[in-house]
Order: structure tokens, then sequence, then C-alpha cells
């Protein structure tokens, strides 16, 4: 085999390999994009659907019992979330303790 093929099959396998990287590229581009636009596009429809729903009556609101009680779980969970991040446990004893306070209240351990 001589030089000029040696070279002229490495450049073909360079070009192969350029062009491939260049269509897994692209593809991986529009994948991301693709999915970037999905998520937009479900929050837009999650958002109407919200609307509508927060625009029924009691009574039709009632149909939707689920939805009614689910809403009520996430909202008390909400408010659990909120009471842990205002509060810590004493490293001491295991008490609850605000996160405000500097000793607890059971122990007399410094909190903080």
């Amino acid at each position: 085999m001589t030089i000029d093929k040696i070279k002229d099959q490495i450049l073909s396998a360079g070009k192969y390999m350029s062009e491939n990287v260049n269509l897994a590229t692209s593809k991986a581009n529009i994948k991301i994009t693709l999915k970037s636009k999905n998520d937009a596009l479900n929050a837009m429809y999650a958002s109407l659907g919200r609307e509508y729903f927060n625009s029924l009556s009691k009574t039709e609101k009632k149909k939707h019992a689920d939805i009614v009680e689910l809403e009520s779980e996430v909202e008390k969970l909400n408010r659990e979330l909120e009471l842990i991040d205002e509060s810590t446990v004493c490293s001491k004893c295991g008490t609850k303790v605000s996160k405000s306070i500097n000793y607890c209240p059971e122990c007399g351990g410094k909190v903080n």
C-alpha cells in the first residue's frame, strides 16, 4: 500500500467521523430543544387547567373532589415543611426547637 493510499484512507475516515459527530451533535441539540419546548408546553397546559379549575364554582369543584382533596394534602405538607424549615433539633436531647432560640428549653443544651 502506498503512502498516498494510506493518506486517502485516513482523510476519508476523518471525514466520515467528522460527519457522524456533526450529525450526533445536531441530534443532541434538537433533543435538548425539543425537551425544553415540551416542558414549556406542558407547563402552559397545566397553567390553563389550573386557571380553568379555579374559575369553577364550589358546586362544580365538588365534581372534582379528588383534586380538592389533593390540593388540601399538598397545602398541609407545605405547612409542615415550613415548620421544619423554621425549626431544628437539639443535638443533645433531640427535642425539636425553633431556630430563633439559642438554648434548648428541655435540656438547656446550646442550639445552633
